[in-house]
């Protein structure tokens, strides 16, 4: 099954800059929640200015 990894992030150094970001990937539904912490480290380490407020896993 395809789920997706929904965050909410903000730009550091402007915190009413938000936006967005969507990232999928396959597995069981409880993959979403297991691999889910190694998948927004990721993402933050792709992209140093920004902050994740928040994330939800949900049907991609």
């Amino acid at each position: 099954m395809l789920f997706a990894v929904l965050m909410n992030v903000c730009l550091q150094a402007d915190a009413e800059r938000r936006r967005e970001e969507r990232i999928e990937f396959s597995g069981p539904a409880m993959g979403c929640l297991v691999q889910v912490q190694s998948v927004i480290v990721e993402w933050g380490q792709d992209h140093p200015g920004w902050l994740v407020k928040s994330w939800k896993c949900g049907p991609a």
